[in-house]
């Protein structure tokens, strides 16, 4: 079987330890990884996109022009998408004129580990967590009001959006936590990214 091929967007403004976790995860998720950086042109993108299964859309501290294009690309295109803490953000607002919110506290940026719970309803990520209540990590501070144009499917007890998805049979979910830095001690952070990489 050929391995899926996906495509992380690089943010400059995440360290180089944080982009080899995305590689990581995919890589164990079964997949193999080809890289863009947000200094990319849209033209430069289009020939990175060629053959690809599936584009991943990881945290940072802004929403950027590639994330809409990148979003677009894979809902003309019907591939998987996985929009992980910013990249859900940049999900959610996708298709208005909305912006970030500040959370106005720190309850959402901690350390590594269980951080809080999420409540799913039933979706397609449920069924990849088996569970109605989850526990994850946090490293946000801010958050969106709505999604424009993906199912709200999970929320934290505070009542911030934590997950969604498409309303379509493809693997085009967004989560606020960062399951690439769970891996290695929840099972279901794997699988979550081998379900994405289609394995």
């Amino acid at each position: 079987m050929l391995m899926s091929r996906i495509l992380i967007l690089i943010r400059k403004e995440n360290s180089d330890l944080s982009n080899k976790k995305y590689i990581d995860a995919v890589e164990r998720g079964g997949g193999s990884v080809v890289l863009i950086y947000d200094s990319y042109s849209i033209k430069m993108c289009h020939y990175y996109l060629k053959n690809v299964s599936g584009i991943l859309l990881p945290g940072g501290d802004c929403v950027g022009v590639l994330d809409f294009f990148l979003i677009k690309y894979a809902i003309k295109h019907k591939l998987s998408l996985l929009g992980i803490c910013q990249g859900m953000q940049s999900m959610a607002l996708y298709g208005s004129n909305d912006k970030l919110l500040e959370i106005g506290n720190y309850n959402h940026k901690k350390e590594e580990g269980y951080v809080h719970s999420v409540e799913l309803v039933d979706s397609k990520i449920i069924n990849i967590y088996g569970r109605k209540e989850i526990m994850v990590n946090s490293h946000h501070l801010q958050t969106v009001a709505k999604s424009h144009n993906f199912l709200v499917v999970g929320k934290s007890s505070d009542g911030l959006i934590e997950a969604i998805e498409s309303n379509n049979e493809l693997f085009q979910i967004g989560v606020q936590w960062h399951p690439e830095r769970m891996i290695d001690y929840d099972e279901k952070s794997l699988e979550l990214f081998k379900t994405f990489i289609g394995q």
